[in-house]
């Protein structure tokens, strides 16, 4: 009797920290909807529908987000190089015709870029955050 007891005991407190486990997890992920502006309409009654309706908000900005920097980066060559063929440029890579050359050519484009790139993404994030301290929260 004292064991089955102890078992149920145990299985209470499990119980327990599960439910408190949920409750947070439930908190965080409301609170991360209504910061992305989602509403209690797309997300429904469910912990699962309001994680599911997290991705379109945060893909769209993510997407949003990798656009402007593009844009960016591209502003900032061409301060760098007057005359240069922004169109062509948005073609993408100029890389061999042999695959195995254009993913190595691929692959050294990207090692010198490294570096460089770092440098300008942590401008942009500078600028990002003096430019959102200036604005206020919506």
């Amino acid at each position: 009797m004292a064991e089955a007891a102890s078992a149920v005991d145990a299985l209470q407190r499990s119980l327990d920290a599960e439910v408190a486990y949920r409750s947070v997890l439930e908190a965080v992920v409301t609170s991360a909807c209504e910061g992305l502006g989602v509403s209690a309409a797309e997300a429904g009654s469910s912990l699962q529908g309001w994680m599911e309706a997290l991705y379109s908000p945060a893909g769209e900005m993510t997407r949003e987000a990798l656009h402007a920097g593009v844009k960016k980066a591209l502003a900032v060559v061409s301060s760098h190089y007057v005359g240069i063929d922004l169109p062509a440029v948005s073609e993408g890579y100029v890389l061999p015709d042999d695959e195995v050359e254009a993913q190595e050519e691929l692959q050294r484009l990207e090692d010198v870029a490294d570096a460089t790139g770092d440098a300008l993404a942590a401008f942009f994030d500078a600028e990002a955050w003096a430019s959102r301290a200036m604005k206020p929260l919506s």
